[in-house]
């Protein structure tokens, strides 16, 4: 897209959104927001923060008691900083909590998300240096939620969406939906999920 003077001037989709079905990506398509997330998640908890119903430098474990006690203190800050010592994807051991779901997706709710890695060892003590994790961000989002008392979908909408007139800031829960692009890899491409 092309904006002048705060106006979208030219707005056009390339390539496709999903290719065995033949349909083009174009101006309406959604994309994953896979890391574009985690700008998102930090407002909110900055948010929380200035209106004093979060506490930078207090344990997760104050707003989200699910999450399993790891033997050292991890901060919201440590989360933010990406200096929690949670595992990412590959560079380290990545345990899940494995049991039954009462819904359809349940991974769409941060608590429920956690179970793809809260009986992960940490990498490293909180605080001791800086590794990317986006499973870190999950439980962020899961303390945004408990921090600010409402689901963290309903607070971006509420938050940011809404007062900044976002109309397509749309979270991708995933499902069959036409207007959503698939995701594509090259042949041996490693795909997390």
């Amino acid at each position: 897209g092309i904006l002048q003077q705060g106006r979208i001037v030219f707005l056009k989709g390339y390539g496709d959104a999903h290719r065995e079905r033949r349909i083009a990506v174009t101006a309406d398509t959604k994309f994953n927001w896979a890391s574009n997330s985690k700008p998102i998640a930090a407002v909110l908890a900055m948010q929380l923060v200035e209106r004093h119903k979060l506490d930078l430098d207090a344990d997760v474990r104050k707003y989200v008691p699910e999450f399993p006690d790891k033997g050292s203190v991890i901060t919201t800050r440590h989360l933010l900083c990406h200096q929690s010592g949670i595992p990412h994807y590959a560079n380290g051991k990545v345990v899940p909590t494995v049991r039954q779901y009462d819904q359809a997706d349940p991974f769409t709710q941060p608590i429920f998300a956690l179970d793809k890695f809260n009986q992960s060892p940490l990498i490293f003590s909180p605080g001791e240096k800086v590794s990317y994790s986006s499973y870190a961000y999950v439980l962020l989002s899961a303390v945004v939620e408990r921090a600010g008392e409402q689901p963290f979908l309903e607070q971006i909408q509420s938050r940011i969406a809404e007062p900044l007139g976002m109309k397509s800031l749309d979270p991708d829960t995933g499902g069959d939906r036409p207007e959503l692009a698939v995701g594509y890899a090259k042949p041996g491409d490693t795909i997390v999920r």
